[in-house]
C-alpha cells in the first residue's frame, strides 16, 4: 500500500541532479550516434562521433559519481511489496550496469579502432592496441548494449509514469528536479 504524503518523500538534491544530468548526457549520447546515420559529410559524422565519445566519458564519469553518493544517500521510503522492491533494484541494478558497461564498451572500442583516446585534446591511457577484428566485435557488442539501455531507460520511464498516474503514488516526485506543492 502507497500513502500520498503532504510533503512526498524525496531523494536528496545531488542524487536528482545526478539523475537528471545522466538522463539528458545519455538522450545526448543517443541523438550523437543516431544523427550520424543521416549525415553524408564525413567531416561533421567525424564530429558527431568525437562528441559521441565525449558525451560517453561525461556518462561514466557520472557513474563514477552516482554509485558512491547512491549508497550514502538515504532513499525516500515507499511502502511497496517484497515484488515491487525487487524489480526496482533489479531494474536499478540493470541501468547502473548499461551505464558502466556501455562507455567502457566504447572505449575499448576506440582503443582498438583508433589507438588512441583523448578527451578534449586531453590523452587518456589506451587499455587495447588498435586491432581491426577486435574493434569490429566491440562495436557490436557496443551497439547491441546500447539499444538495451534504451530499452531498459524506456521501461524506467514507463514505471514511473506508471507509478504517477496509474498508482498515484509519489515515486516520481521523489525524483522531480523541482519540489512541487501543487502536484
Amino acid at each position: 500500500m502507497t500513502t500520498y504524503y503532504d510533503t512526498p518523500p524525496r531523494w536528496p538534491t545531488l542524487m536528482i541532479a545526478i539523475h537528471w544530468l545522466t538522463a539528458f548526457i545519455v538522450l545526448t549520447v543517443f541523438a550523437l550516434a543516431l544523427s550520424r546515420e543521416f549525415v553524408e559529410v564525413k567531416e561533421t559524422r567525424q564530429l558527431l562521433l568525437q562528441l559521441h565519445r565525449y558525451a560517453g566519458i561525461i556518462a561514466f564519469a557520472l557513474v563514477l559519481v552516482r554509485i558512491p553518493t547512491r549508497i550514502t544517500s538515504k532513499a525516500p521510503d515507499h511502502d511497496f511489496s517484497g515484488l515491487t522492491k525487487l524489480a526496482a533494484a533489479a531494474g536499478h541494478a540493470a541501468l547502473y550496469i548499461a551505464l558502466a558497461a556501455i562507455p567502457l564498451l566504447g572505449y575499448l572500442l576506440t582503443c582498438a579502432r583508433t589507438g588512441h583516446v583523448d578527451f578534449l585534446g586531453v590523452p587518456l591511457p589506451v587499455l587495447l592496441e588498435r586491432d581491426r577484428d577486435v574493434a569490429e566485435t566491440l562495436e557490436l557488442y557496443h551497439s547491441y548494449a546500447g539499444w538495451a539501455m534504451l530499452t531498459i531507460v524506456g521501461l524506467h520511464a514507463l514505471a514511473a509514469l506508471l507509478h504517477h498516474h496509474v498508482f498515484k503514488d509519489d515515486v516520481l516526485k521523489a525524483m522531480w528536479p523541482r519540489n512541487s506543492q501543487n502536484g
